[in-house]
């Protein structure tokens, strides 16, 4: 029954009870920028390095200031938010300073890391969408 409620979840575009809906929630000062991450590891070469420049990258985002709105995970990049990733303090920083993360839950469950999840809001493709739908700027990083 609970694996039943997880997919659901997973799945699922809806926030929890008594959650504003993502697409709902403004930038503190109209601006809009959407970063879309979609690995764990940025270039080619060395994976090390690879992985090494995400992290530094996510602990950089803070310099965006209040443009920065919101943060996307897929993919490989759902790895960042779970227990025991470099960068998951970082996250926890953005998410504490007020950065809206979007979690993608079918790609946690792909991953096998539903149930490790630290940081973000768990959703699914029609909140992405809609996120980017509505910001001013989208950056994607793949």
């Amino acid at each position: 029954m609970a694996e039943t409620r997880q997919e659901e979840l997973a799945n699922q575009a809806c926030c929890a009870v008594g959650e504003v809906p993502v697409h709902e929630v403004q930038a503190q000062n109209g601006k809009k920028t959407l970063v879309l991450l979609a690995t764990d590891s940025l270039g080619q070469g060395d994976a090390g390095l690879g992985r090494h420049i995400v992290v530094n990258f996510i602990r950089t985002m803070k310099e965006m200031g209040g443009d920065l709105w919101r943060l996307v995970l897929l993919n490989g990049a759902v790895k960042l938010a779970v227990e025991g990733s470099e960068a998951l303090p970082h996250l926890q920083e953005l998410a504490g300073e007020g950065l809206g993360i979007l979690v993608c839950g079918p790609c946690l469950k792909t991953f096998n890391l539903f149930e490790k999840k630290q940081v973000g809001e768990l959703t699914s493709m029609i909140d992405i969408v809609t996120s980017m739908q509505m910001a001013e700027k989208v950056i994607s990083l793949t």
